[in-house]
């Protein structure tokens, strides 16, 4: 009788640790998938960013490739102080 008793307690106490153990990975589950869908965001953030860096970095190359084309293929130049010109709108 004790021994029947006492298999039934230790199957009990091993049932709840059991089903305790299981909520704590269900849990840990749903935190690490959250932390990972954030990581994908920032993940597609970051990527957004950096193609945007690197299409101001291309365009930025190709207005020195012109200028330099212009310089020094075409004799081209920047105007001096004497040669500019301000033209000033009056409101009307």
């Amino acid at each position: 009788m004790i021994l029947k008793t006492l298999s039934i307690f230790l199957l009990s106490t091993s049932a709840f640790f059991s089903c305790i153990y299981l909520v704590e990975q269900t849990y840990d589950y749903k935190n690490y998938f959250s932390i990972t869908d954030r990581l994908k965001v920032e993940i597609e953030e970051l990527s957004f960013h950096s193609n945007v860096l690197i299409e101001e970095v291309q365009y930025f190359r190709n207005q020195l490739t012109l200028r330099e084309i212009a310089q020094k293929n075409l004799g081209m130049r920047a105007p001096s102080k004497k040669e500019k010109f301000l033209i000033f709108k009056t409101k009307s």
